[in-house]
């Protein structure tokens, strides 16, 4: 009697669990068919974030030229702001050799207008237009010659831009030697970005700027994005890559030709690079809204528009369920690129739609759904 209602006992307690697992399961199913979907609200893509130096824009050396006279001393203090035009260097220039080329300017041009005066005299005589042919030919070499005296002095004497001046040497300086440095005002970040994020920047977008060291921030602008990847711009910048076909066509013509030619090499085939490596493009990034000291590390943050997309919220056609405010579903058609395994949106989301995470294949257009998160 006693095993009797002990297997009675038992039985009704399998029945029991059985039951409750029953109902357990039809609550979780339950709630799956009523909704506790996952969503995901869609945001802009994440900054792209890139590390670079600070650099000057521009380094300019000034060295003892005495092609237009003999050093005398610097006119700037080590560490002086100057403004663009401002002298810099006082050189005991050759006064004599400026008022030769000016004479030559003043004869060529008497030459010229008595040619005018002897054409008006007699039109017709083609003697005196050849001889005004060659005197324009002359007045033009002189002018050219005495512009060129003179950019030679400015280039050696004033400041090319503004800037601060580096002195390097100011006393008993040798011929060809350094006197000073002239190192712009605009500081700039040069820096490198992955093939893959290339086509995620363009010139002239805003970034964010950071100065590692002291966590000082600003903002600049992309100035410049190379067209060749860095390597192909370090191994064209190696000395004696001049490609062959240059150095052929130098042989045996004409010397002011083939040093032209060696001057301006042509890259028939340039390459670069390791294949299985990835290429990295230069990037400059200037109009910075804050001082900063060449060569300090410099962190970059370049705010991105596209919108990138987890592969759980498509449906098997690529389309998105977006959530209204009355927990109503929308199946809505969008415009999407795939690159190197991500998901971007070219066209049909905005930022804050909210979207079905692993929609059912039975959900439809208008469905009313509880979500979890």
């Amino acid at each position: 009697m006693k095993k009797k209602w002990m297997w009675l006992i038992g039985t009704v307690a399998i029945v029991g669990l059985l039951a409750i697992a029953l109902i357990l399961r039809q609550v979780n199913s339950s709630s799956e068919d009523n909704g506790g979907y996952d969503t995901y609200t869609v945001e802009q893509e994440s900054p792209l974030n890139l590390e670079g130096k600070a650099s000057p824009h521009s380094v300019k050396t000034y060295n003892n030229n005495s092609k237009i006279g003999s050093y005398v001393s610097t006119q700037v203090d080590d560490g002086q702001s100057v403004k663009q035009g401002d002298a810099l260097i006082n050189y005991d220039v050759n006064s004599n050799k400026r008022q030769q080329l000016e004479n030559k300017v003043d004869e060529a041009q008497s030459a010229v207008d008595e040619d005018y005066r002897n054409i008006n005299q007699n039109p017709n005589n083609n003697d005196l237009q050849k001889k005004l042919t060659q005197d324009q030919s002359s007045l033009s070499e002189a002018q050219q010659q005495l512009n060129q005296h003179d950019k030679q002095v400015n280039d050696s004497v004033k400041a090319a831009f503004d800037g601060k001046v580096d002195i390097k040497n100011s006393e008993n300086v040798s011929d060809g030697q350094p006197i000073l440095q002239l190192i712009s005002n605009d500081p700039q970040i040069k820096t490198t970005v992955s093939e893959f994020d290339l086509d995620k920047i363009k010139e002239g977008d805003k970034v964010d700027v950071k100065v590692t060291s002291n966590g000082k921030t600003g903002k600049g602008e992309i100035n410049k994005i190379s067209e060749l990847p860095k390597s192909y711009e370090d191994t064209l910048s190696e000395p004696g890559t001049a490609s062959a076909g240059a150095s052929a066509s130098g042989e045996g013509g004409d010397e002011a030709d083939s040093a032209a030619q060696a001057s301006n090499p042509v890259e028939s085939d340039p390459s670069g690079g390791n294949d299985s490596e990835s290429s990295k493009y230069s990037v400059i990034i200037s109009d910075l809204d804050m001082p900063v000291r060449a060569g300090y590390s410099m962190e970059v943050k370049v705010p991105l528009d596209s919108i990138k997309l987890p592969k759980s919220v498509l449906t098997k056609d690529n389309d998105v369920f977006v959530v209204n405010k009355d927990n109503k579903v929308e199946n809505r058609d969008i415009s999407i690129d795939k690159v190197n395994g991500e998901i971007f949106v070219k066209k049909g989301l905005k930022k804050g739609d909210k979207l079905i995470k692993n929609p059912k294949k039975t959900m439809n257009d208008g469905d009313k759904v509880e979500v979890s998160s």
